[in-house]
Formats: C-alpha cells, sequence, structure tokens
C-alpha cells in the first residue's frame, strides 16, 4: 500500500472524555480508535530497539492481558501478527502496535485513514510515541480537575484521596504542556470535556477536522450518538455497561459539566484547587478564590498522609475487588 493510517492518539487525565470521544470519532468514515492498550508505555524500549518479529512476538501474552482487562472481540496471536507484516510489507515496533489496533477494527487496515487508541495516560509516553511514530497525531482531552476528582473518586481504579487525584491530574497536564514544546502544531490539538458538552457540532468538527475528515461527516457522526449511536458498531459496546462508561451513548449535554458544586463540600473543593489551581488558571477554570499551595506552606506532611492514605483506600479495593 501507498499509505499508512495515521497513528491518532486520544490523552489526558482519565474521567475527561477520552472514551466518549474515541466512540465519536469511530462514526467517521475510515477511522479505527480502539479501546486502551496501555501496554505501549511500559514496553517501549522494546518496541524502539528495531526488534524483530520474534522478539515482538514475546509481548502477545501481556498485550492479551491488557486487551482482556478491556473486553476485547479478538486477541493477537503469534501467527496473526506474522500474517500482518507479510501482507503489508511492514516491520518492527511501529507494525506491532498497528497490528493490536486493527484487531477489533471491522474496516480493513488497509482502508483505513486514522487509527490509535484512547488511553489517557500515554500523555507520559509522548517523547517515546514520537520516536516510535514521527507521524502519531495527539488529541488531548482537559476536564474541570474538580469534576474529574469528583468522578475518580468512585471508580474502582486511579487515585482515591483527593489530594493524590489533584497531583495526578495537575502531573498528567504539565506533561502535555512540555510535550507541545516537542510537538508540532499541526500534530497535536486539545479539547476542553465542557465544550464538547456545551457545543458538540462546533467541538467535534473541529476534531474531525483534526484528522482530515469534513464538517458533514462531523455532523453526521453526531446525529448518530444523538439518535441512539448504541445501535451503530463503534468498538465500545461491551465496556459502555460498566459503571463509568454508562454515559457513552447518551447525547451530550452541559448536565455533565459541574457535578462536583453538588458532590463535594467546599472544604474538598478548597483540597483540589490549592494542588490544580495553576492548570486551571491556564485552562480558564475558574477558581473559588486563590489558595496556597502545601508545598508552599512547607506542609509536606500533609501531602505524605494523602498518599498514604490513598495507598491505602486502593489496597482495600482490590481486596474487595471493587
Amino acid at each position: 500500500m501507498s499509505q499508512h493510517p495515521t497513528p491518532v492518539f486520544i490523552v489526558g487525565s482519565g474521567r475527561s472524555g477520552t472514551t466518549v470521544t474515541a466512540s465519536l470519532l469511530n462514526l467517521l468514515p475510515g477511522i479505527q480508535i480502539s479501546k486502551e492498550t496501555g501496554y505501549i508505555g511500559p514496553n517501549h524500549k522494546l518496541l524502539l530497539s528495531n526488534p524483530t518479529i520474534d522478539q515482538l512476538a514475546l509481548l502477545i501474552p501481556e498485550v492479551n492481558t491488557w486487551l482482556a482487562k478491556d473486553e476485547w472481540e479478538n486477541q493477537a496471536t503469534d501467527e496473526g501478527f506474522r500474517s500482518f507484516c507479510d501482507r503489508y510489507g511492514v516491520q518492527g515496533g511501529s507494525a506491532f502496535v498497528h497490528y493490536v489496533w486493527q484487531l477489533d477494527s471491522a474496516i480493513p487496515w488497509h482502508e483505513l485513514n486514522g487509527i490509535g487508541d484512547n488511553t489517557p495516560l500515554y500523555v507520559m509516553a509522548i517523547p517515546a510515541i514520537r520516536q516510535l511514530m514521527p507521524n502519531a497525531r495527539f488529541i488531548h482531552m482537559i476536564r474541570d480537575p474538580r469534576d474529574v476528582v469528583c468522578s475518580i473518586l468512585k471508580m474502582r481504579f486511579g487515585a482515591d484521596e483527593l489530594t493524590t487525584a489533584a497531583m495526578e491530574w495537575h502531573i498528567y497536564l504539565g506533561c502535555w504542556l512540555m510535550a507541545e514544546r516537542i510537538v508540532p502544531a499541526e500534530q497535536r490539538m486539545e479539547c476542553r470535556y465542557e465544550d464538547l458538552c456545551k457545543d458538540p457540532a462546533g467541538t467535534f468538527s473541529r476534531i474531525a477536522k483534526f484528522i482530515g475528515r469534513s464538517d458533514d461527516d462531523a455532523a453526521a457522526a453526531l446525529a448518530l450518538h444523538a439518535s441512539g449511536g448504541k445501535q451503530v458498531k463503534t468498538g465500545f459496546e461491551k465496556i459502555a455497561k460498566w459503571s463509568h462508561h454508562t454515559r457513552i451513548y447518551e447525547p451530550l449535554s452541559a448536565s455533565r459539566i459541574g457535578r462536583y458544586k453538588s458532590e463535594l463540600s467546599k472544604k474538598q473543593i478548597q483540597v483540589v484547587e490549592e494542588i490544580a489551581q495553576y492548570g486551571m488558571a491556564a485552562y480558564g477554570y475558574s477558581v473559588s478564590d486563590w489558595h496556597v499551595h502545601p508545598l508552599m506552606r512547607e506542609d509536606r506532611f500533609q501531602l505524605l498522609k494523602a498518599m498514604i492514605r490513598d495507598f491505602t483506600n486502593r489496597c482495600m479495593k482490590r481486596i474487595r475487588g471493587r
């Protein structure tokens, strides 16, 4: 083939709209965004080492563990990977990643314009990803950290303490802001989750254009989603039953914004803002007041206590199987 599909990564903090964005993108012609993969960051050295097919095949058991966790329809196989490389004349770490992405695609790889996944935490692996795939495009989803924290504390994964959750949001944001210095402007864009909810048509049209689709394509995808996109195969049907993904197929609306106002206390909101206020200011999220950061107060004990509580709570979640 003359041209491979362009790699697309949807990144950011968890609970910032990466999954609903990926699901919407799969309603565009020629686009396949898979569910989360997760293995690229931990295995970047092997993927970048000009590996042989035999070396990459050793990754398959680990990759299948990630795919099973996210309920992929298909699993990777040694034979399937070798066949993919032979058919398309590709090799190396990038070929392996593409092979995994296309496992659940209803469209053959050679007919796709864009392919990728929505692993949020790949925001921390952008330099390595760019070495592996120099033409990769990145969509950064950003959401008010108070809503992110409010949502993530209810999950069976991730941070389980206000301060730690806010710190993680700020770290992911910092990774993106640093990545902006190395990723060419035409290969990156960011989108506020709030804008997607308040102005779906205008915001999604901008996202669609970024990956080479038209305004008409974007409008048709949104219409499908709003009229029961659940009946259209997007690849996310199985995870839509998970408690934290039940709204994937609901029409986008402003009702998704600002839940923290009724679910967090004034004190809890302050705790989040103390940590995240600098990133909030950079993205236009108003804080209730300007707070002194714990490190500015030399209050490292507060941060230590928060991390210990967070570690304890995460362990208890695992024990309870939540």
